[in-house]
């Protein structure tokens, strides 16, 4: 069983939003229980949770010979694979299609072992299709190639938004440092902070390292509010 990111973005709400997730998750799991009860399954041997994992963002990887991969991180996706091959678990039972892929590089990969293994994969919700019968696997394709497609129109929203919002000198999401984080003048600019960053960002158009940067900074002693009791500048 396998869940993809849900990852919060305000640390004000972390503890709430953590707390949904962990119940979303444990809803996730009642239903997946009923499914293995109706299907007469035994106990499930192992759990595969991704709460902090994307299963769509791909990620750059540098290969040993110097070439590069752009390819989704699915560390328990990926062991959940293994294990079906090696005959660790004798089938899956996943919460929705959605919840277990989202690319169609990984559908494939799970599709080949499912027919090389012939261990059913069931679905909870949705229409409870099994990638063991040749047409829910059909339907599966079908439905991976939309899930990707409103992930990535949902992505070019987002990204328009943000970038029409920082046009117009907007602040988007947590409150970064160069604005008042709180109080009646939230989202205003703090102008010698805004100097700061201006300044950064100069230097690193002009070639600086992120690194040589933040060492100037350090030589010349400038340093900045904390953001939370206890943390460093």
């Amino acid at each position: 069983m396998t869940w993809p990111p849900t990852r919060p973005s305000d640390p004000a709400r972390i503890s709430s939003d953590r707390f949904g997730l962990e119940a979303g998750v444990d809803r996730q799991l009642e239903d997946a229980e009923d499914s293995r009860a109706r299907l007469r399954w035994g106990p499930f041997a192992k759990i595969y949770k991704e709460n902090d994992t994307s299963a769509f963002k791909k990620r750059k990887i540098a290969k040993a010979d110097g070439s590069v991969d752009w390819t989704v991180l699915r560390p328990e996706f990926r062991q959940l694979l293994a294990d079906l091959v090696h005959g660790v678990i004798d089938g899956v039972i996943f919460y929705g299609l959605d919840r277990l892929v989202r690319q169609p590089l990984d559908l494939e990969d799970l599709i080949d072992i499912v027919e090389y293994v012939k261990h059913p994969e069931t679905g909870a919700t949705g229409g409870r299709m099994n990638l063991i019968n040749d047409s829910d696997r059909h339907m599966a394709r079908m439905m991976c190639v939309m899930a990707l497609k409103s992930s990535e129109d949902t992505a070019r929203r987002v990204a328009r938004q943000h970038l029409s919002a920082a046009q117009n000198g907007l602040a988007q999401g947590r409150i970064a440092y160069g604005w008042v984080r709180r109080g009646e003048h939230k989202g205003q600019l703090i102008p010698e902070e805004v100097g700061v960053v201006t300044r950064i960002f100069q230097d690193f158009m002009v070639g600086e390292s992120a690194y040589s940067i933040a060492r100037t900074f350090n030589v010349e002693g400038s340093r900045h509010r904390p953001r939370a009791p206890g943390r460093p500048q």
